[in-house]
């Protein structure tokens, strides 16, 4: 495992030696350095304090409009948090263990706060647990984060996971409403097929698995708060991105609207909000 915690505290790679050599488990990370709106795809990031979209990046909370700045990426909607735009601090490295911080001071996110990755190499694998301190001594915050990983996938690799509700996206990729899926595993027997696909998942049952066609498995977990997916596919399927996420994209716009089941939590001052995800290898 390889961290880069001034690049927007990312994991940069992390792999699996065998006998022909070493298998990577996330798209590793170039050496060369990248303009923070313009990351690789590669490595695994954090999401914080907010996940996907927010719309015309705007939201009222507490009787205040929030007004974030765009995402080239997305103009003129903000995307995935900006902790993983701005450095991290390396809190503790050793052997087994690391911990990232970001220390938030009050700007267009007018709540101050502390995030905080621990990534722990275990025998099976690898787990990162994400926390997000609410340190406004004065005010609630609204609070999202999940982790991006890029999985590394080959031809002929088996994507499968089990949710019960999908959220309906607008061209913007921003939800608009959820709906039942059928009963059972939902399934990708071709993930580098020529056109990507983004879905938005709730009631997801925290539990997601890559078959590799090399007859190995990657499990990808998630709990505390990240009980939402987000699965992603670029077109020709170069990588997989299944990401556990605390809410659906632009939740802060479908609350306030009363939607229900967005995900996006609360925190009131001193409060933390936390979750993790695990990667195991078999």
């Amino acid at each position: 495992m390889a961290l880069a915690p001034a690049q927007g505290g990312r994991i940069a790679s992390f792999w699996r030696e065998n006998e022909s050599g070493p298998i990577d488990i996330l798209v590793p990370m170039a050496d060369a350095p990248f303009p923070p709106e313009a990351w690789p795809k590669a490595g695994c990031y954090p999401l914080a304090p907010f996940s996907n979209r927010i719309r015309d990046g705007r939201f009222e909370f507490g009787g205040r409009e929030i007004r974030l700045p765009a995402h080239p990426a997305c103009p003129p909607h903000a995307l995935h948090g900006f902790s993983q735009l701005r450095p991290w601090s390396l809190a503790l490295c050793g052997p087994a263990a690391a911990v990232m911080t970001y220390a938030h001071t009050p700007d267009a996110w007018p709540w101050a706060f502390t995030a905080t990755q621990t990534v722990s190499l275990t025998p099976e694998g690898l787990t990162v647990d994400l926390a997000i301190r609410n340190d406004d001594p004065g005010s609630a915050m609204p609070v999202g984060l999940g982790l991006h990983p890029y999985l590394a996938i080959a031809q002929g690799d088996r994507i499968r996971f089990t949710a019960t509700h999908e959220w309906a996206q607008d061209d913007a990729g921003c939800a608009t409403a959820s709906a039942p899926l059928p009963p059972g595993e939902v399934r990708y027997d071709r993930p580098h097929g020529p056109e990507g696909v983004t879905r938005y998942l709730s009631g997801w049952d925290g539990r997601a698995e890559i078959a590799r066609q090399d007859g190995g498995r990657v499990l990808i977990a998630g709990s505390g708060a990240l009980d939402q997916l987000v699965f992603h596919t670029p077109d020709g399927g170069a990588y997989a991105c299944i990401e556990p996420v605390s809410h659906v994209a632009d939740a802060f716009n479908l609350a306030a609207r009363d939607v229900p089941a967005t995900g996006i939590r609360t925190a009131r001052p001193g409060e933390t909000v936390s979750g993790s995800m695990t990667l195991t290898l078999e």
